[in-house]
């Protein structure tokens, strides 16, 4: 019996080893596969990329309007920022125009952009609601973004009949110009770059101006409003 013994107990030692041997292995390779991955692996540079994607927006209405310190006309003499700063059948309006007294400019500035210094602009959007009153036909000489004081900067939509909100429709309407935060067709010819940056539009005079063509066929009076700039950045 000893020798039997013996073999079964020499049996057993050299067993052991090997199913420990074994279960070790299995432990270390479920340990292993449950450490990888499940699904896709999140790559810290495409994570960068898309959060560099997202696209803010600040939406603001002014605070001053013709604010020119008397250097040009105010057509709009009885009007104030507050005038068009809702949708509320409260009017921002312009003194009687004609054919041989037909100038009319509106700036809007004082917006009150904070967009963060290290933005980058994306688009640039003016919507204004107006309409006209009387037998004239008006339409835009211009309506432009201003980078300063009465200064123009960025696209110049211009006297065209190709693009909407031209002519001044003659019941309430909501027009929308938009523009890319930089481009190649800048200026009335639309052939000059720009790049709008966040001190751009954050400053003070920052605005919209919109100034209009002579009349034709008679008198009129122009009424706006509301008037809102968006300006999206990422």
């Amino acid at each position: 019996m000893k020798p039997s013994l013996s073999r079964s107990y020499l049996g057993w030692c050299l067993v052991l080893p090997l199913l420990a041997a074994n279960l070790s292995c299995k432990k270390d390779y479920e340990t292993a596969t449950r450490s990888q991955p499940k699904g896709s692996t999140l790559n810290p540079d495409a994570s960068h990329s898309a959060a560099a994607a997202v696209v803010l927006s600040q939406t603001r209405t002014a605070t001053r309007l013709n604010n020119f310190g008397g250097v040009f006309v105010n057509s709009f003499p009885k009007a104030s920022a507050q005038d068009v700063a809702a949708n509320d059948g409260i009017y921002a309006y312009s003194r009687k125009l004609s054919p041989g007294s037909w100038y009319a400019s509106l700036a809007l500035q004082g917006f009150g952009f904070t967009i963060p210094a290290g933005a980058t602009i994306e688009n640039i959007s003016i919507t204004v609601r107006r309409f006209k009153k009387g037998g004239a036909s008006i339409k835009d000489y211009f309506v432009t973004a201003m980078q300063r004081y009465e200064s123009a900067y960025g696209v110049e939509w211009t006297n065209l009949d190709s693009y909407p909100g031209n002519y001044y429709p003659d019941t309430e309407t909501e027009f929308t110009f938009s523009q890319s935060g930089s481009g190649n067709n800048g200026g009335y010819n639309h052939d000059q770059p720009y790049q709008w940056t966040p001190a751009m539009v954050n400053h003070p005079y920052f605005g919209v101006r919109i100034d209009v063509w002579p009349l034709q066929g008679g008198s009129g009076v122009v009424y706006y409003d509301y008037a809102q700039i968006k300006v999206e950045y990422h």
